[in-house]
């Protein structure tokens, strides 16, 4: 393969990634803003009955709005898929990861536990006494937006693309960081389903207070939205060679914590334990992966 070859190989895996980065924001910003930019058209426009606002969510306001966006959604995933790679390879990934736990994760965890008791005992009936003092319509339409990026279908689309994509472009590190993401969400969610019904803490939306209980009935610790969030956003922290995507996952998923907390789902402790929990799962997920990693580089 002659000089010129290489170089216009390499520009067209830069190409796939542009296009892939592009596909991704696209896919982000519709599961997000769906469908503010129909409505806002249509006000300006049209004033036609959409039955829908700006801040509908999929799933609860209009079927068939939601039939259009998973429309739309298959037509980039269309775009992006390549019938000739081999999908094989996010098994055989999957299949060849090894999770160990260390000495080094109990001590993360007794270090997590530590704060969020402080967090529990000093800070979480002062926080929420605070976000009851900011409540605004602002706020309100801030709280919906930040949640889409923790709830709904939007941590599997950003699994889902990243898998779909580093496939069909060949690029083993999106394959990995979708594997990694996929166990380690689905790790930390089973994790904080399993501690939910063992503590039965009440919501503060209730108003009884940050030591109130009610087991099997409550489910406000941990917060599920926050958990995935930072499992997510752990496996870019610790893979991403990228700062500016490290930086971008960590800013996403503490608008998730924050949300919640505006919203008077979930204490402030709730949510520091979820994001702790999170990034702890991600970091013994990540660990293994990289050791695969180093694996498959080092043979010949």
């Amino acid at each position: 393969m002659s000089i010129d070859d290489d170089r216009r190989q390499a520009a067209g895996s830069d190409g796939k990634r542009r296009l892939a980065a592009i596909a991704f924001v696209t896919l982000l910003a519709l599961s997000v803003f769906w469908p503010s930019p129909f409505v806002s058209v249509n006000r300006l426009c049209c004033n036609a009955p959409l039955g829908v606002d700006e801040l509908s969510f999929l799933g609860r306001e209009a079927a068939s709005w939601d039939v259009a966006f998973w429309f739309v959604v298959g037509l980039f995933a269309l775009a992006l898929i390549d019938w000739s790679a081999d999908y094989r390879e996010p098994w055989r990934i999957a299949r060849s990861l090894r999770i160990r736990l260390r000495a080094v994760d109990a001590l993360a965890l007794l270090g997590a536990a530590a704060v969020v008791a402080l967090v529990w005992f000093a800070a979480d009936a002062p926080a929420v006494a605070w976000a009851e003092r900011v409540q605004s319509d602002n706020v309100e339409d801030a709280i919906r937006i930040a949640n889409r990026f923790g709830g709904g279908m939007n941590p599997a689309m950003v699994v889902g693309f990243f898998l779909l994509a580093g496939v069909a472009f060949k690029l083993r590190r999106w394959i990995e960081y979708a594997v990694a993401m996929a166990v380690a969400g689905l790790g930390a969610g089973i994790l904080g389903q399993l501690v939910k019904l063992m503590v039965g803490r009440t919501r503060p939306e209730l108003w009884l207070g940050p030591f109130h209980h009610a087991r099997m009935s409550a489910s406000s610790f941990p917060s599920g939205h926050t958990v995935g969030a930072f499992a997510l956003a752990g496996v870019f922290v610790f893979l991403s060679p990228s700062i500016a995507l490290r930086l971008t996952a960590l800013v996403l998923a503490a608008g998730v914590g924050l949300s919640r907390i505006l919203a008077f789902r979930h204490w402030p402790s709730d949510v520091v334990a979820s994001a702790a929990a999170g990034l702890i799962v991600a970091w013994i997920v990540t660990r293994s992966v990289s050791q695969l990693t180093k694996g498959a580089s080092s043979t010949p």
